[in-house]
């Protein structure tokens, strides 16, 4: 009896848990958001179409955003992807800007030359990185 009491309470467990899955989001600007699904190194700017779904503009990890009317600026390490359990490179970082003046005109991945070098020719100003996360999980 408690065998099967035991066996039918893990079925249970099992089951639910692979329906239950964390997630959180900021919201940047209008429907931009910084968004991740079962684990933080997921995390990355998303344009949010309806309730349930997100079209993803800069993968993850995003750790740092600003933005104004026109702009969005990113900051990124890339991970190691699903297979690898999404680890965080450190030692690498993107910079990204979405136009959102257009449909989601995505600029980058750059390094911090070219992107200090297309802020100016963009004439992108007063823009900080006031959405900062965690570097490193």
């Amino acid at each position: 009896m408690k065998t099967k009491f035991l066996i039918a309470l893990l079925t249970i467990l099992t089951l639910n848990s692979c329906f239950v899955f964390d997630n959180d989001s900021d919201k940047i600007i209008g429907n931009y958001e910084v968004s991740w699904i079962d684990t933080p190194k997921t995390r990355a700017v998303c344009e949010r179409f309806s309730s349930t779904g997100c079209s993803v503009l800069v993968s993850e990890y995003v750790y740092a955003v600003g933005h104004n009317s026109e702009f969005i600026i990113v900051k990124q390490h890339p991970t190691s992807g699903f297979e690898n359990n999404y680890e965080i490179d450190t030692t690498k970082t993107n910079y990204f800007i979405l136009d959102i003046r257009e449909e989601s005109k995505v600029i980058g991945p750059m390094t911090r030359l070219d992107f200090d070098k297309k802020v100016l020719e963009l004439n992108i100003s007063n823009i900080a990185f006031d959405q900062i996360y965690p570097k490193n999980l």
